[in-house]
């Protein structure tokens, strides 16, 4: 009786693995699919403005997407993060490819809080142009526009204005400048008494 419940058994593990599970793989695919056809259909209405054309690759996420004005056919590659607070504009046929950031908001850092501890920013909206090439992992600032028909090296994180048809590529670290230390240890200081009592 054992010998033909283990056969029994094995037939139909074999049967599970060969038959069901790629099919249930390949429905989970499916879905998956329309699921994030679905949440792109979603986002794209609550654009400022989509232009015709517009594609997202895979997984992206918008915040503020009603400070968002995309053009038309527009590419964006996946897992890209726009931050919608100040407000991004995106021309005509401007590619940006994978783990894009592009940000319009940054912490004000001379405000009378620690910047980490509380929703203090500064909003600053970022206009990129028309037939722009965005390499993958590149972090755009606040504040930054890049002219028509630029390329934007893999990598590089954009801190100044890029002119039309300028190729450019990420600098070596470098210190920009320093926090007023005086403020800084105020703040601390009244950080750490508020921590202790």
């Amino acid at each position: 009786m054992k010998q033909i419940k283990d056969k029994i058994t094995n037939k139909l593990e074999r049967l599970f693995e060969q038959r069901l599970v790629p099919r249930l793989v390949r429905w989970g695919e499916y879905l998956e699919t329309k699921i994030r056809r679905y949440k792109h259909q979603e986002l794209k209405s609550q654009l400022k403005f989509c232009g015709s054309g517009l594609r997202f690759k895979r997984d992206i996420r918008i915040d503020h997407p009603q400070n968002v004005s995309l053009g038309n056919k527009v590419y964006i590659g996946p897992d890209v993060l726009l931050d919608g607070r100040g407000g991004i504009t995106i021309g005509d046929n401007t590619t940006l490819g994978f783990n894009v950031v592009i940000l319009s908001a940054n912490h004000d850092y001379q405000s009378n809080d620690l910047p980490y501890q509380h929703n203090v920013y500064i909003h600053k909206p970022v206009v990129i142009g028309r037939n722009v090439w965005i390499g993958g992992n590149v972090l755009i600032i606040p504040g930054v526009s890049i002219g028509d028909g630029a390329i934007v090296a893999a990598g590089t994180v954009v801190t100044a204005n890029v002119e039309p048809l300028a190729i450019v590529g990420n600098q070596p670290m470098r210190t920009i400048k320093y926090r007023d230390k005086e403020h800084y240890e105020q703040l601390a200081n009244k950080q750490e008494n508020r921590d202790n009592s």
